[in-house]
């Protein structure tokens, strides 16, 4: 569903409004995600090296900085809540501070994700000692993983900044190069000779790799928010092909 008043550009939406009170409130909520954001890459990253490099000192760093991205999510309640008390906004102006109010769950979410991986690896170096559980092969493949997620939600948060549909469309499609990477990893786990591999270690690894694809997926869903207050258009059921070469055709 499109919204019925003519979109505003996303430089506009970005560059200023004419109550300046109003600017610094939504310029507040926008930093506040920004720093989310931050957080959660460099979780994410910690949490992956402490499961390929059996670094528990990383894992404890993760599950120690986890309440930041909690607190700082608190922070864009209070301040979405007060910029919907203060000013009431309607149209274009409540399109942004609902998107911005969600950006702000999805980051929120992911940092979760990060935590759970962080458990997942110490759990693995409890059932391993000190014995290196993973493979060459599946070491690199998590790490694409990693890269592909983290990659994605990095370029989510970019967008946020200038409301970016260009860099949106981008992180859609590099959708498939995070689902080829999901596939890799769960390939290799399903292999027979996965050596020194009890199920219980596979299901903290496909435990893993689940919440790296779902930091990737909360990166689409970031992007899908920021289409929305760019062009007034709800893209979260639409098909991606069809979409990302809309978009492109449209000149984004």
């Amino acid at each position: 569903m499109t919204d019925s008043n003519p979109p505003r550009v996303a430089s506009d939406l970005a560059g200023g409004h004419t109550v300046r009170r109003y600017d610094e409130e939504l310029a507040k909520l926008r930093a506040i995600i920004l720093e989310m954001g931050e957080h959660v890459v460099g979780q994410a990253r910690s949490a992956v090296m402490a499961l390929v490099d059996r670094d528990d000192s990383q894992a404890y760093r993760v599950l120690d900085r986890e309440p930041q991205i909690d607190y700082l999510s608190l922070d864009a309640d209070e301040e979405v809540f007060r910029v919907i008390a203060r000013r009431q906004p309607t149209a274009v102006d409540l399109r942004i501070v609902l998107a911005l109010s969600k950006i702000a769950s999805d980051a929120e979410r992911a940092g979760d994700k990060s935590k759970i991986v962080a458990e997942q690896a110490l759990e693995l170096k409890k059932l391993s000692g000190d014995s290196d559980y993973l493979r060459d092969d599946l070491r690199a493949a998590l790490g694409r993983l990693e890269d592909a997620a983290c990659s994605m939600f990095e370029r989510s948060i970019r967008a946020v900044v200038n409301f970016d549909v260009a860099l949106s469309l981008a992180i859609f499609e590099d959708e498939p190069r995070l689902s080829d990477a999901s596939t890799e990893v769960r390939h290799l786990l399903g292999e027979d000779d996965q050596k020194g591999l009890n199920q219980r270690q596979v299901v903290c690894l496909l435990t893993c790799a689940h919440g790296l694809v779902r930091i990737g997926n909360h990166a689409s869903n970031i992007a899908e928010q920021v289409i929305y207050v760019a062009l007034g258009q709800d893209v979260r059921y639409r098909n991606r092909e069809i979409l990302i070469e809309t978009l492109h055709h449209q000149g984004y």
